[in-house]
């Protein structure tokens, strides 16, 4: 398990042209996390992600990757969008020519060995002879997981990853970046998908570049005060950005998330016993579908989560 892998944004504010896009983020991820990053378009999710990746420096504030700058840090996986492959090559030619570019200090042996390993990680082992152009678009996200997870970076980023799959198909991906977590990789999730967040350990929605909620999925409902996750982003509309911001400020969850197990949440899995922490644990299961709960009764129950794992 990486021992590595601890992600921080503090007080970051971004301008651009004039226009405040970030505005005062600060959040924390810890190895073995799997947190979704949520908002409407504009609400300055692709400006933080390259804030994360060094592309972009905020005017105030800081972005850490174990305690160091992001841009003196190892390096950080990073999956685009769109998949930047070539179709005509099969994927062990498309992962042995990235193999070769990223890992050259390897034997060919060695780099053999790292692209098997890879592959059975993201489900690929069986489909190593096949074109990409043939690969499902599910199939294809993986081949691209797959080249990132080559140099083993403790952090993988990756920016919709599921756009433009069903429902089925959604839900694997995401149980998939749930596996490579409890593996002790940390993932940010760009993510316009609401069904599988039960697979996370937590969200980070912004809005208009304010922090509107970070913590776990099993408190969203509650806080904004829906039935269901989908309900979200229409929730958000019934206050101004600034509005969210300050009451997440406020709000009790900011440090309860932050008191949370300094622990990597594939280690206190080990720790509680098989699948404790594998598994949405029964504080935190979802209330979707349901009656909104008390958001201090969800508080509550967050923490003592969080303490039967200490």
């Amino acid at each position: 398990m990486n021992t590595q892998g601890s992600l921080s944004v503090t007080a970051a504010d971004v301008h651009a042209g004039g226009v405040h896009i970030l505005k005062q983020v600060s959040f924390d991820l810890r190895p073995g996390e799997l947190c979704a990053l949520l908002g409407p378009s504009g609400s300055g999710k692709s400006t933080l992600i390259k804030v994360l990746l060094g592309l972009r420096e905020p005017k105030t504030g800081s972005a850490r990757f174990d305690g160091k700058a992001v841009k003196d840090a190892g390096p950080i996986g990073y999956v685009p969008q769109d998949d930047a492959l070539h179709r005509t090559l099969t994927v062990e030619q498309a992962l042995w020519y990235a193999a070769l570019l990223r890992l050259q200090s390897l034997e060919a042996l060695a780099r053999q060995k790292r692209i098997e390993s890879v592959c059975k990680q993201v489900g690929l082992s069986a489909r190593l002879d096949v074109k990409i152009g043939r690969l499902s678009g599910g199939q294809r996200k993986r081949v691209s997981v797959a080249m990132e997870l080559l140099t083993e970076p403790p952090v993988l980023i990756l920016d919709e990853p599921t756009s433009g799959l069903d429902p089925g198909l959604e839900a694997k991906m995401m149980g998939l970046f749930r596996a490579l977590a409890d593996r002790g990789h940390t993932l940010l999730v760009s993510t316009h998908a609401m069904q599988s967040l039960e697979q996370c350990h937590l969200c980070l929605v912004l809005v208009e570049g304010y922090v509107a909620y970070f913590g776990p999925p099993a408190s969203l409902v509650a806080y904004f005060g829906v039935e269901r996750y989908e309900e979200v982003f229409t929730r958000l509309n019934a206050h101004k950005p600034d509005a969210w911001g300050r009451r997440y400020s406020a709000s009790p969850l900011r440090g309860q998330v932050r008191a949370r197990s300094a622990r990597p949440v594939a280690e206190r899995a080990k720790a509680a016993g098989e699948g404790a922490a594998a598994r949405p644990s029964p504080a935190l299961a979802p209330s979707a579908g349901k009656n909104p709960v008390d958001p201090d009764e969800a508080l509550r129950a967050f923490k003592e989560s969080l303490d039967s794992h200490e």
